[in-house]
């Protein structure tokens, strides 16, 4: 058993915080996790994110969450479909095997910034920096104390 991890909880946030959780509808809940399980699939590439069914003759889960291997899910909507839907984010795994996993395509629904920018190994940086002064510095000593020639 595991729980969701905090970066994890983090995009899961701030899905529902750009898109509630709808109330009274199970089929717009399926639909808001689907997109869900979308997202997380785009935020974490190599997790193995996608839907989960209880048979091939159901629709796919309107409170659970899954990753294929292990397949486990994370049931993370309390009352889905219903009046008062509640998230909870910190429940631990639920086994899934006998269930059906379902892929998903990976889709950025939260936008912003897709990758993060580099990082800069500031240290290499202003060793370059302090080189290319020194070299500058060099260079101007050597032309100041050249003798010159009047014409």
């Amino acid at each position: 058993m595991s729980k969701l991890n905090a970066e994890q909880q983090l995009v899961i946030q701030r899905y529902t915080n750009k898109f509630p959780i709808p109330s009274n509808d199970v089929t717009l809940s399926q639909e808001w996790a689907h997109k869900l399980c979308q997202q997380l699939k785009f935020s974490f590439p190599n997790e193995g994110w996608g839907h989960k069914s209880a048979d091939p003759r159901r629709p796919h889960s309107s409170d659970v969450i899954a990753i294929r291997s292990p397949f486990v899910g994370w049931d993370i909507i309390l009352d889905a479909g219903g009046s008062n839907p509640i998230l909870t984010l910190y429940g631990e795994s639920i086994d899934l095997n006998g269930q059906i996993f379902e892929e998903v395509v990976a889709v950025n629904y939260l936008g912003g910034i897709v990758d993060p920018p580099p990082t800069i190994d500031i240290n290499a940086k202003l060793n370059y920096i302090i080189q290319m002064m020194e070299k500058y510095h060099d260079d101007e000593m050597v032309a100041i104390q050249k003798p010159r020639t009047c014409q």
